[in-house]
């Protein structure tokens, strides 16, 4: 029986994000519409969970708190059809993590479209002989690829760190070389000194992340800065490395998949579309090697069903 493992091949969104968050946490406040003052008054907390095995990370739940309540954001930049799900469990089982009974917001901040409209509506519960409760507005969402630069800076020109996803993901690497230069500039013009490394490597890893064609080597002589000298650096680099040994495994996974759909259309016909559907999400190249087995060898499609299934 194949057995489904969730994929995410990205550059690292969710840590860089919590890099963010903890350099300019209020900056991202102010982009959900949190007046200045209050925005200002929020510092970064990490909920660390007794039971590790729940999140076995170091951080826990990551937040934003002040004295009038804490704000929990999602950094979200693939596709997960249950974000939303696990952001409002992320709010209750830190809220009961640590006995917190103040007001909450949640946040999702999406990279770009096709991510939100790949999130699922969160579930209506039926009550008893009662009207159903729905979840709805339970927490606001914003989309980067919706704003432009200067929506961006008026807000909070510490927010030139998320331009990258103003711009389309297929930019000319000549355009955006000369940008990558310009928000180097403004980094360094608006981050105190002291924070120059941490959000220089925030931006490098964002500009990697939101261009396909872009090399370590030119993010670094965009952002005119050494980074192989620092941790973040070689963290850097390191998912500049990851970047290509995920884009190829990438290739072997789409080749074998279309010779498992080509072997099942060879032998039976046509393959129905959820079934074409199902093949196309596994990601683990010795289960689509077995799969292929058995579309050699199983005598009807609704055999090869019983082992997709």
């Amino acid at each position: 029986m194949a057995k489904k493992k969730k994929s995410r091949i990205t550059l690292g969104t969710d840590d860089v994000f919590l890099k963010l968050m903890k350099v300019s946490g209020s900056s991202l406040l102010k982009l959900f519409g949190l007046p200045a003052e209050k925005a200002e008054k929020y510092h970064f907390h990490a909920v660390v969970l007794k039971d590790k095995s729940l999140k076995p990370d170091i951080e826990g739940f990551p937040l934003l708190e002040s004295e009038t309540g804490r704000i929990f954001l999602e950094f979200q930049g693939y596709k997960d059809p249950f974000i939303r799900h696990r952001l409002m469990a992320e709010v209750f089982l830190g809220c009961a993590e640590e006995e917190y009974e103040g007001s909450v917001m949640a946040g999702i901040v999406y990279t770009d479209k096709k991510y939100q409209n790949a999130a699922k509506p969160l579930n209506a519960f039926n009550g008893f002989e009662k009207e159903e409760c729905h979840l709805k507005g339970c927490f606001r969402e914003i989309v980067l690829t919706d704003y432009t630069q200067e929506e961006l800076e008026a807000i909070d020109p510490k927010l030139i760190v998320l331009a990258p996803f103003t711009l389309s993901g297929k930019t000319d690497k000549t355009t955006l070389l000369a940008k990558g230069r310009e928000w180097q500039k403004a980094v360094t013009k608006r981050f105190p000194v002291e924070k120059h490394e941490e959000i220089l490597s925030v931006l490098g890893l964002l500009i990697l992340n939101r261009f396909c064609e872009i090399t370590y080597e030119e993010v670094i002589a965009m952002l005119k800065f050494d980074l192989m000298d620092t941790v973040a650096g070689r963290q850097l680099y390191e998912m500049g490395e990851q970047k290509g040994v995920q884009e190829g495994l990438q290739e072997g996974l789409i080749n074998v998949r279309n010779m498992l759909l080509d072997a099942l259309e060879a032998r039976f016909g046509l393959v129905p579309h959820k079934m074409i559907d199902q093949i196309r999400t596994i990601d683990q190249l010795e289960i689509l090697n077995s799969l292929f087995k058995q579309a050699m060898r199983c005598p009807d499609l609704h055999s090869f069903k019983k082992q997709l299934s």
